[in-house]
């Protein structure tokens, strides 16, 4: 029988400084190490969190679905043929075919982690074994023909950026599979870069960032999988070659990453400001100094994160307009302003990741809980069969199932969602995220059973049973969200609540977070504008559940602290219900007159507009509309 703690008992929280820096030996693949160990993987590392097999997770309730929906209706349906054919028909036909089939391993391999499909399996055997085929003697393995290898065309610029994607896919399928073909396929990748761009002392290796688009930070942007191969093999010139890779960003014709950011803190400032790029060099800094320990890898990380956060994001947890980070403080949300490309809103997601695996933080997790409510859930449609290239806060969403970097980089994020529920701590586990599921998370070689009960975001009820086979002694940390607060408990708000103790058994710690109703006022573009938000959840206005209201501007909220009430009449896209919320008309609508007063109806912004209505996440307040 579980024991109920009484909540008198629960009154210690966590200092996040206090948690020790973790370093531990070298070698073992990552997921194979954690099966046997259920450790950290056997390698040099300075996480103070650490990830857990996502195939000791099971998760149920919202989040659960859109991960089952990711794999059922894009990876197990993906045309093998469309990942495939650049590289067996070279060259391909576009500039940067070659990045699908790699990112489709990526998301695909993690996939499998998670759920154990035969049939995903079948199908990662079949695209790993045939895109193998198609490597050369060399180890070269993209899309360009013969004699157009790394060449300083537009259309050449592109072919490291294609083998920083195959080497992440190869490097993913084998340390979930321990499949040796691949890591044979990485290492000649490898080695083919450090050849072709190591800084040789007779000058013959080629310029980085000149085979590269965006002032380097494509290319640049290998950097990640580089510091993974090295950290797998323990092969020495493969870190030599991934410091060379910063060196040579910081050279005259490359996009100084770390020096404008230290200098000026901003990342319109950097290089072109392309977005997309960026993220994903920092997130491969984040690795660097995983393996080195050096903080001028990890701190140019840190700046940009302070500076999106404060002058680049969206309500919903992405950012970008046009590809491209904005002049500071812009917040551009509608549809003509293409916002917040989806492959900014998984970089992103990376690079939170990243910084909390790291620094074990709380602030990074509860952006990683904005982005997986909000703009990742929003830019696919919800039967998990079709992408958005840019969702947009206002307007339509256009999502599509054709084959393009948004629609390969997306379900990327749903698949690495699991390993961040639960993770490791050196003195126990931590909860990252509210959903009802399990975690089985080994600690001194004992196997712990988590088990959430939870509504979450619709109530703040968690209960966490902790099933243990022997009386042991560990911690356990609860984010408490910073919007949030644990009542009853001394517990702040934006940190870890934490409790040390002795585990017999089973025994049920019932939680109650407060899931407050927030009126949030835009800035930038949307100055003057209101959006309504629900716990983790920002909401939105949506013409299907509003009938007669267009445009949807036309009705403002009267109050400062809205009162939402369960619509139950109305559903969103996922047949959940709605929320209701008093309005008057600023203006006629298609059904409604000037100065009437109407109930309107608010949905999720991860559902509004899913099948091509009208949506807002910006509304107007009727007293400050009126003046």
């Amino acid at each position: 029988m579980g024991a109920t703690i009484s909540r008198r008992s629960l009154l210690l929280r966590l200092a996040a400084s206090t948690i020790p820096v973790i370093t531990q030996g070298k070698t073992a693949t990552f997921f194979h190490a954690l099966r046997q160990s259920g450790a950290s993987p056997v390698v040099e590392t300075r996480d103070r969190f650490s990830i857990v097999d996502p195939g000791n997770i099971k998760l149920q309730g919202p989040l659960g679905d859109r991960c089952l929906k990711n794999e059922r209706a894009w990876l197990l349906t993906k045309n093998e043929d469309d990942l495939l054919d650049g590289f067996r028909m070279r060259p391909g036909k576009q500039a940067w075919t070659g990045e699908h089939a790699g990112k489709w391993l990526h998301a695909a391999s993690l996939a499998y982690a998670y759920t154990r499909d035969e049939a995903l399996r079948s199908k990662l055997d079949r695209v790993t074994s045939a895109l193998i085929s198609t490597q050369q003697e060399d180890g070269y393995l993209g899309t360009y023909a013969e004699g157009f290898h790394w060449e300083m065309g537009d259309d050449q610029k592109w072919d490291v950026w294609v083998h920083k994607y195959n080497l992440i896919g190869l490097l993913t399928f084998h340390e979930v599979t321990s499949n040796k073909a691949a890591l044979d396929a990485a290492i000649k990748i490898g080695d083919l870069l450090v050849n072709v761009f190591g800084q040789l002392s007779d000058g013959t290796s080629l310029n980085l960032n000149e085979r590269s688009t965006h002032l380097g930070m494509a290319s640049g942007s290998v950097l990640e999988p580089m510091v993974l191969l090295h950290r797998l093999t323990g092969e020495q010139k493969y870190l030599d070659f991934s410091r060379s890779i910063v060196e040579q960003w910081e050279s005259a014709n490359g996009p100084r990453i770390i020096s404008t950011l230290t200098a000026t803190g901003s990342v319109k400032k950097t290089a072109n400001a392309k977005a997309y790029e960026m993220l994903s060099c920092l997130v491969g800094l984040c690795e660097l100094f995983r393996t080195t320990g050096e903080d001028r890898y990890l701190s140019p990380a840190v700046i940009a994160w302070r500076d999106i956060t404060a002058n680049q994001l969206l309500i919903t947890g992405s950012g970008s307009s046009h590809e491209y980070w904005t002049d500071p403080g812009q917040f551009p949300s509608a549809f003509q302003d293409e916002v917040a490309e989806t492959c900014v809103t998984v970089t992103w997601i990376q690079l939170n990741q990243q910084l909390l695996r790291l620094t074990g933080e709380p602030r990074y997790a509860d952006e990683l809980e904005k982005t997986f409510y909000n703009h990742l859930p929003a830019a696919q449609r919800p039967d998990g069969g079709a992408w958005d290239y840019f969702t947009s806060l206002e307007g339509i969403k256009e999502p599509g199932s054709d084959q393009n970097c948004c629609s390969s980089s997306g379900p990327r994020a749903w698949a690495l969602l699991p390993g961040l529920i639960c993770m490791g701590a050196p003195d126990g586990i931590v909860i990252n995220f509210f959903t009802p599921g399990t975690a089985a998370i080994k600690i001194n070689g004992e196997v712990v059973t988590i088990k959430q009960t939870t509504s979450y975001p619709d109530e703040g009820r968690v209960s966490i049973s902790v099933t243990v086979p022997k009386p042991m002694k560990f911690s356990l940390f609860v984010r408490v969200p910073a919007w949030s607060k644990l009542n009853g408990l001394k517990a702040k708000s934006g940190e870890y609540w934490h409790l040390r103790q002795t585990w017999s058994r089973t025994q049920t710690i019932d939680l109650e977070l407060e899931i407050p109703v927030r009126l949030v006022p835009g800035s930038g573009s949307n100055a003057g504008k209101y959006a309504v938000v629900r716990g983790p959840q920002v909401l939105a206005v949506d013409q299907l559940q509003n009938p007669g209201l267009a445009p949807l501007s036309a009705a403002a909220i009267t109050s400062s602290s809205p009162v939402l009430k369960t619509s139950l009449t109305y559903l969103d896209a996922e047949g959940k219900t709605v929320y209701e919320t008093d309005a008057v008309l600023l203006q006629d609508s298609e059904k409604f007159r000037t100065g009437e007063r109407i109930a309107i109806r608010l949905s999720p912004f991860s559902t509004a507009g899913a099948y091509g209505r009208h949506f807002s996440v910006w509304l107007q307040l009727a007293q400050t509309s009126s003046k």
